[in-house]
């Protein structure tokens, strides 16, 4: 099979990487752009990263130099409700572990911080990772052994391939069919972000709920990077720029690095895969910075075509699983707005008119615990128990 890639940010050169790897006879080329500026968001990463760049056969002590990496335990929360901050955790909830534990913690004989301490040791798998998206691609670039490398701006796709993977970013150049589906709950559009100098390395990614969205903060091995991730509704990009400021006026910028805005839609392609054509990343879709799932639906992506080309899957299969895994990251990350006891003014109060109480352990009943689930019960059950909400709670 002849493959054609464009777009040479991090998600095209690990699908490059990739592909090479589970399909070393097929002949790949990659087209990336001179000219068009990479993203380069997202650093906080999930652990599946770590058994991604594994299956390449790269090692921790390889990569992360190589990206600035840092480990990460989980993600820590502020100011979401009015409760001391609370650090999710990637504990893995064997039979019902959570069941036992939470009937304690009703009774008062153990806190919340005792969820995570007691199941992190041993669990499915012990951390995530900060690192430098644009470099992450880089190494994956650098560990390709015969992938066909063109630098070209291009407006049409260019003839003699069998399939081409668009990860072309929010531009979604080359896609089919861009019938989309529109997250309308997800009031957050926009974030200023920007590179901060390093004082010290977190082994967590702070999620910090602010007036009109919220700000992550991220170390790496050398600077910090922030985001304050808005509602343009309710907020103009210049006052969200001086709140931005406000939050972050402490801390010294890196290298000259100066405040940039990123905006999206928030939402998914219904149908990424059509003909001969996928949208693979940014170009697929996102949703919100909040949780990681950036980076993950980009490997997701990836890894699901990889077993539809060698299984013969049509590419409704892949879409199905995309919308499905898609529609799970929206409903997670919907949650934390929802669960929230802020009615600080109209875009906390539009989420208090959505009542999650019953939905969040309806999900914590569906999805599963191992690895390969984007979100498992693990970390619903953490959700319920940061916004100690129980409401609807019922061992299982």
């Amino acid at each position: 099979m002849k493959i054609c890639i464009i777009g040479g940010g991090n998600t095209g050169w690990w699908a490059a990487g990739y592909l090479e790897h589970k399909f070393p006879n097929f002949d790949i080329t990659l087209i990336e752009s001179p000219i068009i500026p990479k993203i380069g968001v997202g650093e906080s990463t999930l652990p599946q990263v770590g058994f991604f760049f594994k299956e390449l056969g790269m090692e921790e002590s390889e990569w992360m130099p190589k990206c600035n990496a840092v480990y990460k335990i989980g993600g820590r929360k502020y100011n979401w409700i009015d409760a001391d901050p609370f650090t999710f955790t990637f504990w893995y909830n064997a039979e019902g572990q959570f069941d036992e534990w939470v009937k304690k913690y009703l009774d008062n004989k153990v806190d919340k911080d005792d969820l995570n301490t007691l199941y992190y040791e041993g669990s499915w798998a012990s951390y995530g990772y900060h690192l430098d998206a644009e470099k992450a691609g880089l190494i994956v670039k650098d560990h390709c052994k015969k992938i066909h490398h063109i630098y070209d701006t291009i407006d049409e796709l260019p003839k003699g391939y069998d399939l081409y993977l668009d990860c072309t970013g929010f531009s979604r150049k080359f896609v089919k069919d861009k019938t989309f589906i529109e997250d309308e709950d997800q009031l957050v559009v926009s974030a200023w972000v920007c590179s901060f100098q390093q004082d010290t390395i977190l082994p967590y990614t702070e999620a910090i709920a602010r007036d009109y969205g919220w700000q992550f903060v991220i170390s790496l091995q050398n600077r910090m990077g922030s985001g304050y991730v808005y509602s343009s509704r309710h907020v103009t990009d210049n006052e969200a720029l001086e709140q931005y400021k406000q939050y972050t006026k402490e801390w010294n910028y890196y290298n000259g690095a100066t405040p940039r805005v990123i905006k999206w839609k928030p939402g998914y392609l219904a149908n990424p895969w059509v003909d001969n054509v996928v949208a693979i990343g940014l170009t697929n879709g996102f949703i919100d910075p909040l949780e990681s799932t950036g980076l993950y639906m980009s490997l997701f992506g990836i890894q699901t075509l990889a077993k539809c080309l060698e299984r013969n899957y049509k590419p409704a299969t892949f879409n199905k699983l995309l919308r499905k895994t898609w529609l799970e990251a929206s409903r997670y990350i919907r949650h934390h707005y929802m669960l929230t006891n802020k009615v600080d003014n109209e875009f906390w109060k539009h989420y208090k008119e959505k009542d999650a109480r019953k939905s969040l352990w309806e999900n914590y009943n569906y999805v599963g615990n191992d690895y390969r689930t984007l979100l498992p019960s693990a970390l619903w059950a953490s959700l319920g128990t940061y916004f100690n909400e129980f409401t609807y709670y019922k061992s299982r």
